[in-house]
């Protein structure tokens, strides 16, 4: 192997420019304020390397470079079809997305509560997944939410953070006391906000849409009351939370609060509740279906303030296949969730950098470092750098998203039919 050369590369996040030496089988990435690290690499201003002239030379004019993302919130589950499809499947789907790693929620099919489960699937992902996927352990047995799952096994087997995929468990005096034994074992619990009284039966948000479609709204007032329940929990517990798909206003001003006060929480939201609000249902158009649901104008903007200011720390794409049979189903039976992996840095670009909503340096810390320090904080330990892939991306192109570009292998996603800009050309990894 010979070393790879990436000449006039510009830094995402702060426009600088280089020329990149990477070592044979090195290409690895730290990004640092203000500049850029590379382990086993050598970094110049733009053309001031010394290129051999039978070197690897790739000539990055005009493209941008910059870590690859990590996905706090992904499920890799397909209904019907094998474990090990579904794990390759969201695995290309992955890098075709701009992502080197995934935090996998546990499903049905993927039980995060036991050795054998993680065995099984960590052997499937060795073996199929062309990116990285950690998983999510369980809270409670089954997700059941009545019983603790073996955490003391569950950390000895890796698991960092637990979860129930977005639900939070029903039995308070359970949770409290989870709580307190994560803490002893500074794990993290990543809860959703919700009342399960409240909103058992809902669709999606109350307002002119679900009133026009005669379907029953989901209050925002419920996850806000079950975020006050799950912060304050935390609180008395000395647990560390992290606070899964925020996505109303006042839900951000809580988790303001929250951290003001120094409770240790860390929060995240999806990108369709950035993008999307819930007149985009349109006819009962069930692929805008999400759990929270979709929400108003105003609570996106708040949101997008929220990641800007840092008080949401991270962007996901809550990615949930779902067959197209079953999105074809009236909307109340429809499944919940839609898919954006595939075509994730793009619609990132597109949508939120593009138009001046975000800036590289705010994207790379939110889809990128600050999911890294919450999930895999050794990733980018500064005394011991392990770093990220790095990957290229061409802003100047433009795509039409279709059938044939769904590596994921279902179609529950808005972005089909639409016109998307910047590709990733060349993931380093």
């Amino acid at each position: 192997m010979t070393s790879m050369y990436i000449k006039n590369a510009t830094w995402a996040p702060t426009g600088e420019r280089f020329d990149i030496r990477l070592a044979p089988g090195h290409s690895q990435v730290v990004p640092e304020l203000g500049g850029l690290t590379i382990s086993d690499a050598e970094v110049r201003p733009a053309g001031q390397l010394e290129i051999p002239e039978k070197a690897r030379v790739i000539d990055a004019e005009g493209k941008l470079i910059l870590p690859a993302l990590f996905d706090m919130h992904a499920k890799v589950e397909i209904e019907g079809r094998s474990k090990r499809e579904s794990v390759t499947r969201t695995g290309q789907a992955a890098v075709q997305g701009g992502v080197w790693g995934i935090l996998v929620q546990p499903t049905a099919g993927f039980m995060f509560d036991n050795s054998p489960a993680l065995d099984s699937f960590r052997e499937a992902v060795g073996q199929r997944s062309a990116a990285e996927m950690m998983p999510a352990g369980c809270i409670s047995q089954g997700m059941k939410g009545d019983q603790q799952a073996p955490y003391n096994t569950l950390a000895a087997r890796g698991i960092r953070i637990l979860s129930d995929a977005g639900e939070r468990p029903g039995n308070l005096l359970m949770l409290h006391r989870a709580m307190k034994y994560v803490a002893e074992l500074d794990m993290i619990l990543a809860i959703r906000g919700d009342v399960p009284s409240i909103t058992a039966g809902t669709c999606m948000h109350p307002g002119t849409t679900s009133y026009n479609l005669g379907l029953h709204g989901t209050p925002a007032c419920a996850e806000e009351i079950g975020l006050e329940i799950i912060v304050r929990l935390a609180q008395d517990a000395g647990c560390r939370l992290h606070v899964q798909t925020v996505s109303t206003a006042e839900g951000v001003e809580i988790i303001r609060r929250a951290k003001a006060a120094g409770v240790k929480v860390t929060a995240e939201v999806a990108l369709h509740h950035l993008l999307y609000t819930h007149e985009d249902v349109g006819d009962y158009d069930t692929n805008f279906k999400t759990l929270p649901p979709l929400r108003d104008k105003a609570d996106a903007e708040a949101l997008l303030a929220g990641i800007k200011d840092g008080t949401i720390d991270c962007i996901v794409s809550d990615h949930t296949p779902c067959t197209p049979f079953a999105k074809l189903q009236d909307f109340p039976s429809a499944p919940q969730g839609m898919c954006v992996l595939d075509h994730y840095l793009p619609t990132l670009y597109t949508q939120l950098v593009k138009p001046g909503k975000l800036t590289w340096a705010e994207l790379v810390r939110a889809c990128c470092t600050a999911p890294c320090s919450i999930a895999c904080p050794e990733v980018i330990d500064p005394a011991e750098p392990e770093g990220m892939p790095l990957l290229l991306f061409d802003p100047a192109t433009e795509y039409l998203v279709t059938e044939d570009n769904l590596p994921c292998g279902t179609i529950n996603t808005p972005l089909l039919g639409r016109t998307l800009c910047g590709s990733v050309t060349l993931p380093l990894q």
